[in-house]
């Protein structure tokens, strides 16, 4: 197996945002979608998006810059800001008053875990091509 490009993680990161923001979308569009899905679902995809690319190019540089002993600390800590940028970015729009705050909540902490995963998988398959 061999350890991705930056430009292909980039690019990866970018289809599975196409791809999500296509499905909220499509589901926004079923009859009593507004009882699980919130208004500004799209926003949270779209901060999710910004942060994925942010942590892809992070994630690719530390491919590419460090060693294979210091790649893992990398890995924990780009998980660790995932989490605080997310947090900051949930209690900021929550501080700022929101309807329906609650569904908005788990909305983004779905998208977040869809998000999450991804980064794992993607992580996953660079370190065991690194491994071999």
């Amino acid at each position: 197996m061999k350890v991705q490009s930056t430009g292909r993680q980039v690019l990866h990161s970018m289809l599975f945002s196409v791809v999500l923001t296509a499905l909220t979308l499509g589901l926004r569009q079923v009859p009593e979608a507004e009882k699980i899905l919130h208004s500004g679902l799209l926003s949270i995809v779209l901060f999710s998006a910004f942060l994925g690319l942010l942590i892809a190019f992070m994630a690719g540089w530390g491919i590419k810059n460090l060693d294979a002993q210091t790649q893992p600390n990398l890995f924990i800590a780009i998980t660790g800001i995932r989490m605080i940028v997310s947090l900051i970015f949930v209690l900021v729009v929550v501080y700022n008053g929101l309807e329906n705050q609650l569904l908005w909540v788990i909305n983004f902490f779905l998208i977040y875990l869809f998000y999450l995963v991804f980064e794992i998988y993607t992580i996953i398959s660079n370190l065991s091509a690194i491994s071999k």
